[in-house]
């Protein structure tokens, strides 16, 4: 019989986060799991500083070669798993590829050549070529790692059916307008232009919009609630994202909600079976749109999330890597089928 696969999986595992649903993915996926953490660092404003200069990320560094060495007294990996891979050095990588005797792999849910500094502060650029492969949702993205990484991997972002499945909401944003995110001078800008349609805004750092209603982030069991009462969500894409797509594309469907999307190639690709999300070119298309009744949309098929869950994406790396394993886990009764 095939052993199960061990699995180093690195990084912040925030509930709802990307790193969290790839370790369940995994699971499913047939492998043994061993999550180290790394993030948030304490003290907060000597990590902050290490963002600017990684340098001075060293004693993080130190303990974090402690935790290596103490999981790595369990036996070799079959691989290792480095979520974005903030502060993190080069030495940092080959130390894990030879205590753990196992390839490592950068997975990354945000572009190393980002203007936020969150997304290329740390050493993540620098550390590029050290990775075996690194692993990113988007070509354009790929196409530019491809003149620095060793190998680049493209794997779209997915759905989470033990996370996002439609929920009988509490009125909050029944037939409202909505809108969930992190305030940014981009969005700021967007959401002003709609703010005589009144939308709701969930997140941080936005700024006072006469006619929007601004509420706290929501997570949990609250997404879904939310976005699935919604009259209409709306998928706004950074920068980073405006040539594909983001989490928020197959997040939105996996809750139940109606999706007003940008127009990009990714989203034709991925969107293109689904009923109940519509896809805008400019902002006239998009008030077109948020101001049309849903109610005059086809049901959605329960099988437009088929072969778009985590599971199926850790498959095709296992695959891609010739990493043998047992026999998947079977899927939840619900996976692709939401019962919209």
């Amino acid at each position: 019989m095939t052993r199960m696969p061990r699995i180093v999986i690195i990084g912040e595992s925030a509930k709802g986060g990307l790193l969290s649903s790839l370790i369940t993915a995994f699971q499913r996926s047939g492998c043994i799991v061993n999550p180290l953490g790394w993030g948030p660092w304490e003290p907060t404003w000597l990590a902050s500083a290490a963002y600017r200069q990684p340098m001075l990320g060293v004693g993080f560094r130190r303990r974090f070669r402690r935790q290596a060495d103490e999981l790595a007294e369990n036996g070799p990996a079959d691989l290792i798993v480095v979520g974005k891979g903030a502060l993190l050095n080069r030495r940092s990588i080959n130390y894990l590829r030879s205590t753990f005797s196992s390839p490592v792999v950068c997975w990354n849910a945000d572009s190393p050549f980002d203007h936020a500094l969150s997304n290329r502060g740390g050493g993540i650029p620098e550390t590029i070529r050290a990775y075996d492969a690194y692993i990113t949702w988007a070509d354009d993205v790929a196409e530019r790692l491809s003149a620095v990484a060793t190998r680049v991997i493209v794997i779209p972002f997915a759905w989470d059916p033990e996370l996002m499945q439609p929920t009988v909401g509490h009125g909050l944003a029944a037939e409202r307008i909505v809108f969930i995110g992190t305030g940014t001078r981009e969005r700021s800008a967007l959401l002003q232009s709609l703010a005589h349609l009144n939308p709701m805004i969930f997140g941080n750092g936005w700024p006072e919009i006469e006619g929007a209603d601004i509420r706290p982030p929501i997570t949990g069991p609250d997404f879904p609630r939310v976005v699935g009462e919604a009259k209409w969500n709306i998928n706004l894409l950074r920068p980073q994202n405006a040539r594909s797509h983001n989490m928020r594309t197959f997040e939105l469907i996996g809750a139940g909600g109606t999706q007003a999307a940008p127009l990009t190639n990714d989203h034709q690709r991925f969107l293109s079976g689904d009923s109940r999300t519509v896809l805008f070119r400019d902002m006239r298309e998009l008030e077109s749109i948020l101001r049309s009744d849903p109610k005059k949309l086809n049901p959605r098929l329960p099988t437009v999330l088929e072969g778009h869950t985590y599971a199926d994406r850790t498959n095709l790396l296992l695959t891609d890597l010739n990493i043998r394993r047992q026999p998947a886990c079977p899927p939840d009764a619900s996976a692709g089928r939401p019962g919209w």
